[in-house]
């Protein structure tokens, strides 16, 4: 059985061929875009490559919000509203392809109805229809499902770029000291906040630092027989070390936290992760209690 049905001319060919390629080229103009600008973006291309009567996206709520609807229809909004009620009634989004046959609002005419699946627990489906009796056709349903597929890996993609944002925000505005280093203890991030405490301008200044160059000379032997392995064999350390200062040259007293981070995927230790406060006011703050 082909794949799709027999096309009437070299010219249905070539449409079916271009909106393909359009859609696969989507993705390229989303990477400012949020989950409601990707999903009205999939919705517009489709409703004119599918000629559809209606296109709309369903997307899962956050928290308390609801479900939000991104649509495009030549639809009354009582046609309309009545599809989505009877997609809800045979639920649509449980998370497969399916076909449907509703009595339009209006009871003179029938709709034709498909849906497609994007995720998130099958809370979010996309789904397209038209009065057409012939609709959805094998290639506008192609169509559809490589709308949703894109869709659904925009959808996830944001997300994970969302949780690394609000990440870097958290630790860019922390008054603590985080550090990411390598195995062998060669910087690779330092936050702000790190920076200063230690007397470092720049980022490019610690990038040529080891974490024995943070250590007073004294404890350099120690960190690096007895803790640093402690932490890459069981990965983790904690406990009070003081921090030289690069501009004074004296010592800075930190809680510090080194926790190795291992691949999600491998298993393979990859990096040592530094978290650090500073307790100099506290301490100060108990010698003027004593004194």
């Amino acid at each position: 059985m082909p794949w799709t049905e027999p096309l009437a001319n070299s010219s249905e060919l070539r449409r079916c061929i271009r909106d393909l390629v359009a859609l696969s080229t989507l993705p390229a103009g989303w990477q400012n875009y949020d989950m409601r600008q990707i999903g009205s973006s999939i919705v517009a291309a489709l409703i004119s490559m599918l000629d559809a009567d209606f296109v709309f996206i369903a997307l899962p709520g956050h928290g308390n919000q609801p479900i939000t609807e991104l649509a495009r229809s030549n639809l009354t909004p009582e046609s309309l509203n009545h599809v989505r009620t009877m997609l809800q009634r045979e639920n649509a989004t449980l998370g497969s392809e399916q076909e449907f046959i509703f009595t339009d609002a209006s009871g003179d005419r029938d709709l034709h109805v498909v849906t497609a699946p994007i995720g998130f627990g099958s809370d979010a489906v996309l789904a397209a229809g038209s009065v057409r009796d012939t609709f959805p056709t094998r290639t506008e349903k192609l169509l559809l499902n490589t709308g949703a597929n894109q869709a659904a890996i925009a959808f996830e993609q944001w997300l994970a770029d969302a949780e690394k944002r609000r990440f870097t925000a958290l630790v860019q505005r922390t008054t603590d000291f985080v550090a990411i280093t390598s195995l062998r203890g060669q910087f690779q991030y330092i936050n702000p906040a790190g920076l200063e405490s230690v007397g470092l301008a720049t980022l490019d200044d610690a990038l040529r630092l080891h974490v024995l160059d943070f250590i007073l000379p004294q404890d350099r032997k120690t960190i690096q027989d007895e803790l640093w392995p402690l932490v890459l064999s069981t990965g983790r350390w904690k406990g009070e070390l003081d921090l030289r200062h690069f501009g004074s040259g004296g010592p800075i007293s930190f809680l510090i936290d080194w926790l190795r981070i291992d691949d999600p995927r491998t298993g393979e230790p990859m990096n040592v992760a530094t978290v650090g406060h500073d307790l100099s006011a506290q301490k100060n703050q108990k010698r003027r209690c004593v004194i």
